[in-house]
């Protein structure tokens, strides 16, 4: 692997995860790509390193980790890192054969072969607290391309939403719903039972948010985009004099599989204090 300034390792000070501080680590796989040891994974987990370095090497024998994509070892010197900095000592240098680097597709492979109820929990707190953690240039935030197409989603859903509003308000002056806040939450529930086959409560759970979030604020783009789809035909069956059971009907029919719902890398709050969003990785674009 070519050593250059797109896969240099820099570490950033540290951040808590879990409650564990552990190295900000940033390259090896691409400019500005998150990473994470092999080690902290062994203090996040609870896990012996010296079995996360076996599991991790045995199944590179059998083309489950790709080098370079996955994982990068540090020991062979590809990467110039200051070890000591990354907390091993003279000693853990010296006596370790493999010193691991996994990127977030790496690191979300190990932890499928530590599939345990404990280990899912934590994974997401992984995910949340060190890889979807808030970075800052200056003062600006910076978002890429994806995350700029969820923020716009976000805005015309919105806007599609309000027309909803007035579709609810049909169904309550017909009598098909009584005339209260519980009217507004059912049709939303039904939308996202419709789609997950859960309501917006156990979403949160499932997504490890606070039952207070804005759901959608938290919804990745294509599930944005599928929720907004949705709402699209509720508002088109409803101006074409549809009842709300003939609505639900159709709708039952014509989505049967149920997905799971996807946690965006960014909450719609963070995208929504950047002043600019990435082209590449070389060109940036203000906001208007």
């Amino acid at each position: 692997m070519e050593n250059n300034n797109n896969n240099e390792l820099i570490i950033k000070g540290k951040v808590k995860v879990c409650g564990v501080e552990v190295p900000n680590l940033y390259g090896g796989f691409g400019k500005d790509q998150k990473t994470i040891l092999a080690k902290t994974v062994a203090e996040l987990h609870s896990r012996e390193l010296k079995k996360i370095n076996e599991l991790i090497k045995n199944h590179i024998e059998d083309k489950y980790f790709e080098e370079g994509t996955d994982f990068i070892d540090l020991k062979n010197g590809l990467l110039k890192v200051p070890l000591n900095e990354l907390g091993f000592s003279k000693r853990d240098i010296s006596i370790s054969k493999n010193i691991y680097l996994l990127s977030q597709q790496g690191y979300t492979l190990l932890l499928k072969l530590l599939d345990t109820p404990l280990s899912r929990k934590e994974y997401k707190i992984v995910i949340r607290d060190y890889f979807t953690i808030k970075e800052t240039k200056g003062s600006i935030l910076y978002l890429t391309q994806a995350e700029l197409d969820q923020l716009v989603v976000r805005k015309d859903g919105t806007i599609r939403r309000n027309r909803e509003t007035s579709s609810i308000s049909t169904f309550i002056q017909n009598g098909e719903l009584p005339n209260n806040r519980i009217s507004y939450a059912k049709i939303t529930n039904i939308t996202y039972d419709i789609i997950y086959n859960m309501y917006a409560k156990e979403i949160k759970e499932h997504l490890d948010l606070r039952q207070q979030d804005n759901l959608r604020d938290f919804l990745s783009t294509p599930d944005l985009s599928l929720i907004r789809e949705i709402e699209d035909e509720i508002h088109w069956m409803c101006k074409k004099g549809y009842t709300w059971r003939e609505i639900y009907r159709d709708l039952v029919k014509e989505y049967p599989n149920q997905v799971e719902p996807v946690r965006a890398e960014k909450s719609i709050k963070e995208l929504k204090k950047a002043k600019r969003f990435a082209i590449d990785s070389n060109e940036f674009k203000k906001l208007r």
